[in-house]
């Protein structure tokens, strides 16, 4: 008998989380267990796990999982049930919000704005009522050249939304649709770092709550959602470390679920011991109420401008990039600046290795003997 089960988002500290609906003990499911939300099933189809959505209602979800055991059912015994007729039937539209509502679930919500913008772009693309199932090579060109010429885009966000399109149509059967296409040559761009005298600018305009805010950013790599969720207890002051953990409660984990520990100055520890703890909170960086401080970016930019700077110019992630480029210039190898970064493979460290930037004072004492003449020399 197929094995299907029923999961619920639901909200937690103003996070999505998705969860097991709870069982009596019965058997059945405690439909009054969770607050309000959506659910989703969850099965195992063709070897692969997978979610889909349920309703908003018990009735919906339990009217859902019934089709649904029946549909797996069938096609172990080589029926063709309704439901296969009428996904082979789906507009590309519906197919789109349907695989929006599993991305939901499964991922986080900068992933899920990200494909929504993509495939809706898609949607509007094709033809009204197109099917997924036959999208061929050709539109998929189309909609490429469409991206790079009507939109502007550059060739690596042209590359990242055509495998969110791909990603897509596997889902309905089209494996490999991207496959000897032709994509375009994708570009290795130079990482951005921030100079010591925009460094200096930056800080000297922040208080000291801000100093301390910004420095984590600088001395540890960390990313927004890090620093974000970054308690006084991931905060080892004794051996001057710092980690990156997760926080199920509050719905996030570390990319890829890797945790990881990061050795950090003792100019930022002591920038932290200096830095005020409200009382009864686990933020390191909470916002005004005590809970989590969801515009760095903002406050970033503000500071920016007050420091003379060019606040478009300034942002979280650049943060990141000049503690990676630092930390290999000083001497560090790769793999270890790899695991404090968090990246997967040392290709993505590696494109760290850039040349300094403020080398102007150094070239310009280069100096040839008798190259120029002794009035030029002065």
């Amino acid at each position: 008998m197929a094995r299907v089960s029923v999961l619920k988002q639901i909200k937690v500290e103003g996070r999505w989380k998705v969860v097991a609906v709870p069982r009596k003990e019965t058997g059945g499911y405690d439909w009054n267990a969770l607050p309000d939300g959506r659910y989703y099933l969850d099965f195992w189809e063709r070897g692969k796990r997978r979610r889909q959505a349920a309703g908003g209602t018990a009735a919906e979800a339990q009217e859902a999982v019934r089709r649904k055991k029946h549909q797996l059912e069938g096609r172990v015994l080589g029926i063709e049930t309704a439901d296969d007729e009428e996904a082979r039937k789906t507009p590309l539209h519906a197919a789109v919000k349907r695989y929006l509502e599993s991305v939901e679930a499964l991922k986080k919500p900068n992933t899920l704005r990200k494909y929504k913008a993509v495939l809706n772009r898609f949607v509007e693309f094709m033809p009204a009522n197109a099917d997924p199932r036959k999208v061929t090579r050709e539109d998929l060109t189309d909609f490429m050249v469409a991206l790079k010429n009507r939109h502007n885009l550059e060739n690596n966000t042209v590359i990242h939304q055509m495998i969110i399109v791909a990603q897509f149509l596997k889902r309905h059967g089209k494996g490999g649709a991207t496959r000897n296409l032709g994509l375009p040559e994708q570009a290795t761009v130079l990482p951005r770092e921030y100079g010591d005298a925009d460094l200096a600018k930056f800080f000297g305009a922040c208080t000291p709550a801000e100093r301390a805010l910004y420095a984590t950013f600088l001395y540890t790599g960390f990313r927004e959602q890090e620093v974000v969720h970054l308690f006084w207890a991931d905060i080892n002051f004794n051996l001057n470390t710092i980690r990156v953990t997760a926080k199920p409660d509050l719905g996030f984990s570390a990319k890829r679920w890797e945790e990881r520990e990061v050795p950090v100055a003792k100019q930022l520890m002591e920038l932290l011991r200096d830095h005020p703890r409200r009382e009864h909170c686990r933020f390191v960086f909470p916002s005004p109420p005590g809970n989590r401080e969801w515009h760095m970016l903002d406050h970033c930019k503000d500071i920016a401008e007050r420091a003379g700077l060019d606040k478009a110019k300034f942002d979280l992630k650049t943060f990141r990039s000049t503690y990676a480029t630092r930390m290999l210039r000083a001497g560090f190898d790769v793999r270890t600046v790899q695991h404090w970064m968090g990246h997967r493979s040392l290709e993505t460290t590696m494109r760290y290795l850039a040349p300094a930037v403020d080398v102007r004072d150094r070239l310009d004492k280069v100096q040839i003997a008798g190259l120029l003449s002794p009035e030029s020399a002065r």
